[in-house]
């Protein structure tokens, strides 16, 4: 089918329903993607609340199935970036939606098959055989060995985030990534990529670091602005046209009123806002809109917090009220996405007065938030209540009343406590942007009330020849971004101890870098100790972090907290958009406190106890439930209670690789009949294996509630339900194996955590296929062993054929020397001490057998120290000397490169190594297996690239670095390693599946 702009209404159709055709300008900006290839406008699409600017996802996946064939002219990663923590992020349910139609196009209409099918099947054609036509993936917190976001550098892919996780991973800062992975997510976002920055007017810090890095650095990577005020000024925007005003749907939003009254208040704020949206929601229901939803918006979480209870407490026998704050874990926000869900736009219509169904007995719903409801939230409200706020903020909350242009009497109302509009005010997020925006409003009033819908209010705004600009949020430059920043950043392995700030490029000097915290209810505070009883770099290796379990808190917030430095002025202003920290806090030097577990991997030498003080940006903590601070809603640093611990619920979806289930008494509480006695004593039997070891502990689990006696109701023994699903799910185990781990020994409430070390069998749509374990030679023991054995031989076959796939479809001048890097980037591994160390550190029988790449089986403890493996040795290090004795090392058109690809393959040596092996200085050694179509080859004479000793070309591996980024550009040269390490990725990935 010969493809083309005019198909793409019927793709569109196809995606989101029959009566769901583009809008004008959304077919126009494909006719100009077709024809032009670059975004209109400059890159900025001015476009206002509630035309539709997601569809510009849409936009991006057609314009690149229109160049499948030459990829590089569009984008293959198409990232949706908001400067908000999304509580409701809808961009990703349309990415999805796309997803789910290209996968399947034989279940979309009849009509619209052929385009969507032909869509789909030139995606594939990047994707690769067995790899979905688009990936959505949601960004979150990061958390050292996620899921590839990315399987192959060709996959074409959606992200939605923020511009922390974003922006910190394109400047090779990636918060939460271990040290290891960055390189491959900067390479990836810097190169054939497009970032879609929404309300860019909120991002200008960002906006401006992209501009740098392309210009600086040589970055591939597209900007387009989504705004209304986006921040730059091009001779000719991208807009809407006269065609656009005159479409039905369109000019319903655009013309419908919304009057909001204004009110200053004087004294404590908290009654007033509560009275207010309930006069609205009444009003609403007398004028016959069913189930009013009413939001209630502030600019601080503290205040937030305490209105959402005052109408809690009120209204509990008439209404419902939800608190939404961005600083959440994402578990429990995605229990509010749920409920929210009939309130989204599109799925209101029948709550119209005179449709029929009023019902004047039926609740409102009260929905309290901060300014995470401004942007990427997609409810359709019947009424507002917002603090004071600059004309921006007011127009992304407004933005949300009456979203679809309903016919309801929507209304709101704009409260200003005195202090907010006193005439020298000076907020500590919006400056005086807050008292300027309101002179201006009460110069617009009429009778105290202003139109704020978007055509009403635009109008208003040019009669009075305002400056938009001059009320907007205020927004901090971000620093010069200098030449040698890049240079300091692309080091990885380590990173410099002079290492630039990101939070500053991503913010602005205003911004206060944040950290990840994770509560666990069997790590205790005496487990952060010097002299702890237990290993929790053993127990967190088996059930690691997920980012669903995580909230994003400010650096100093958390330091604070830590500390238990109850600054309750300091925490009352916390605000869900970047902020200034607290100076006190963040300049307190000193010990005292409690203490955090920062988790970084296991391999990782940042992993380990920390004191508030030691805390860095981007860093994932884990403390003890008990330590409070957190609450069904989210951050509450105010809170003691208990927090719960969601790390199973998190980890559901990664059940195909490692699965483990916590069976100890701070997970698995206390029931009345022992049975927990008896559990430990099956656990404890270390001769019990596989799943016999299940069996008998489902036995000693009782199936039903405890009946109390004399009749009286039942009351449920402590949380066995949960127990013996999980148990029962390992009954599942791929290749029925099971392994205890005894982490908890030494702790008189003893437990275990039992491993699926294969994961465990699919069971459905619960169990994903893809982007479900973590990068597999990524993790060290993954990286040499597997479900069976596998020779360097084949394995690096199935490595080079990936690398030759990408190189051809992206066209790369470098394909020689990627195919080169593949085919001798395990040659090291045929060193005999790394053999002997697969064999579980006992010499081989036959020394002369085919090298291996991987072994059937797990290496028990202590192998790699019976195998003579100096500690941190890197098989890598060994290829890079190996490779220039090759014979077909001659082949290489730039040597230094492929020699980089090889010693880098892992993360490591960028441009540093950590380990010493004196048996490079043995002359003629001969340690080699025979490998690689060479029955055996000594490696190149003289020390590895982890010695400054060791030259190629004249100098040594890290003056070799500054090399290939001064010739590449240290994204190009990042993607470069993304290409043969992610095929090194899906090769073991393949071979651990097919074992």
């Amino acid at each position: 089918m010969d493809l083309g702009a005019a198909h793409f209404a019927d793709f569109f159709r196809a995606i989101h329903g029959p009566c769901h055709g583009p809008f004008p300008w959304q077919q126009a900006l494909v006719d100009h993607l077709a024809e032009h290839d670059d975004w209109p406008g400059g890159g900025v699409l001015d476009l206002p609340t509630g035309s539709g600017k997601t569809a510009a996802l849409d936009a991006a996946v057609f314009h690149l199935a229109l160049r499948f064939e030459s990829p590089a002219r569009a984008a293959l990663r198409i990232a949706l970036v908001v400067d908000r923590r999304l509580v409701v992020d809808d961009a990703y349910e349309r990415a999805k939606k796309i997803a789910c139609r290209l996968e399947k196009p034989e279940k979309v209409p009849t009509d619209q098959r052929p385009v969507v099918a032909e869509v789909a099947r030139r995606l594939k054609c990047l994707a690769g055989e067995g790899e979905p036509p688009l990936v959505p993936w949601r960004l979150r917190g990061g958390a050292p060995l996620e899921p590839d976001w990315v399987r192959t550098p060709t996959q074409p892919t959606i992200l939605c985030s923020t511009v922390d996780q974003v922006g910190s991973r394109l400047l090779f800062r990636g918060y939460g990534v271990s040290n290891r992975m960055k390189p491959v997510h900067a390479g990836l976002l810097g190169t054939h990529s497009l970032i879609l920055l929404d309300e860019a007017h909120l991002s200008e810090p960002f906006r401006q670091t992209l501009q740098d890095v392309r210009r600086i650095g040589g970055a591939g990577v597209r900007t387009v602005l989504l705004s209304a005020t986006p921040g730059a000024s091009p001779t000719r925007p991208f807009g809407l046209k006269p065609v656009d005003y005159a479409d039905p749907v369109l000019k319903d939003r655009l013309e419908a009123p919304k009057p909001a009254t204004l009110r200053v208040v004087a004294g404590d704020p908290i009654e007033p806002f509560v009275k207010a949206a309930r006069n609205i929601a009444d009003r609403l229901r007398q004028a016959g809109v069913s189930n009013p939803a009413v939001g209630v918006v502030v600019n601080r979480v503290g205040l937030a917090r305490t209105i959402f209870e005052k109408l809690q407490e009120r209204e509990k026998e008439t209404a419902e009220a939800v608190l939404m704050i961005g600083r959440s874990r994402a578990i429990e926000r995605d229990r509010i996405v749920k409920a929210l869900d009939p309130f989204k736009t599109g799925r209101r219509e029948k709550r119209s007065a005179g449709d029929g169904v009023a019902d004047a007995d039926a609740g409102p719903l009260f929905v309290v938030a901060t300014q995470c409801l401004e942007v990427g939230v997609d409810l359709d409200l019947d009424g507002l209540v917002t603090q004071a706020a600059p004309l921006d903020a007011l127009r992304q909350r407004f933005g949300r009343v009456n979203r679809a242009g309903r016919n309801v009497p929507a209304e709101g109302a704009i409260l200003a406590p005195a202090e907010d509009v006193a005439k020298k005010a000076d907020d500590p997020v919006y400056g005086d942007r807050i008292v300027k925006t309101w002179d201006v409003l009460r110069r617009m009033a009429h009778d105290d009330a202003v139109d704020f819908g978007i055509g009403a209010l635009d109008r208003r705004l040019r009669d009075l020849a305002v400056d938009v600009s001059a009320l907007a949020a205020p927004r901090a430059p971000a620093p010069v971004l200098m030449p040698a920043y890049l240079d300091l950043w692309s080091q990885t392995s380590p990173p410099p101890a002079a290492d630039p700030e990101v939070g500053l490029f991503l913010h602005g000097e205003r911004a206060s870098a944040d950290v990840f915290l994770v509560w666990r209810s069997d790590v205790t505070e005496a487990d952060l100790n010097q002299d702890a009883k237990i290993d929790l770099k053993a127990l967190l290796s088996l059930v690691p972090p997920r980012a669903k379990e995580m909230v994003e808190v400010p650096l100093w917030s958390a330091r604070a907290w830590l500390r238990r430095h109850r600054n309750d002025d300091a925490l009352a202003r916390i605000a869900d958009v970047p902020q200034h920290g607290d100076d006190a806090e963040t300049n307190r030097s000193g010990e005292g406190g409690r203490r955090a577990y920062r988790w970084a991997g296991a391999d990782d030498p940042r992993t380990g106890s920390v004191e508030a003080q030691a805390l860095r940006p981007g860093d994932v903590l884990v403390v003890p439930a008990v330590y409070g601070g957190c609450d069904e809603f989210g951050w509450a640093p105010a809170s003691d209670k208990l927090v719960a611990d969601v790390a199973d619920e998190a980890a559901r979806r990664y059940r195909r690789r490692r699965h483990a289930v916590r069976i100890a008494r701070d997970v698995v509480a206390e029931d009345k009949d022992n049975e927990w006695d008896r559990l430990v004593a099956v656990l404890e039997d270390e001769g019990v294996a596989g799943s016999d070891l299940v069996e008998q502990l489902l036995d000693v689990l009782p199936t039903e509630p405890a009946s109390e006696p004399d009749g009286e109701k039942n009351v449920e023994v402590a949380h066995p339900r949960p127990v013996r699903e999980a148990l029962e799910a390992l009954q599942s185990a791929r290749k029925g194996r099971i392994i205890p781990h005894l982490p908890y020994a030494g702790r008189a409430r003893g437990g275990a955590v039992l491993e699926a070390p294969h994961g465990l069998k699919e069971d459905g749509a619960s169990v994903p296929k893809k982007h479900d374990g973590a990068p597999v030679t990524e993790d060290d023991t993954l990286s040499w062993t597997s479900g069976n054995a596998v020779s360097i031989d084949e394995h690096t076959c199935h490595v080079v054929e990936r690398v030759n796939r990408v190189v051809t479809l992206l066209d790369l001048p470098e394909a020689r020397d990627l195919e080169l890097a593949a085919f001798l980037h395990d040659a090291g591994k045929a060193d005999r001490r790394f053999q002997d160390l697969l064999s579980g550190g006992d010499p081989w029988n036959s020394p002369d057998g085919e090298a291996l790449a991987k072994s059937g089986k797990s290496s028990p403890k202590g192998a790699r120290e019976r195998a003579g493996l100096p500690k941190g040795w890197r098989h890598e290090a060994l290829s890079v000397r190996m490779a220039q004795a090759h014979p077909r090392f001659a082949d290489a058109r730039d040597p230094a490169l492929v020699l980089w690809l090889i010693g880098t393959h892992h993360g490591f040596g960028r441009p540093f190594f950590d380990f010493v092996d004196r048996r490079e200085d043995v002359p003629g050694q001969d340690d080699c297996v025979g490998c690689l179509t060479v029955e055996r080859w000594r490696p190149a004479p003289g020390p590895g690239p982890q010695s400054l000793a060791f030259h190629v070309a004249g100098v040594d591996w890290a003056a070799a670095y500054e090399r290939l980024k001064r010739r590449y550009g240290v994204w190009r040269l990042a993607h470069l390693e993304a290409i043969l390490r992610l095929a090194d990725h899906r090769a073991s990935e393949s071979e651990q599946d097919h074992a």
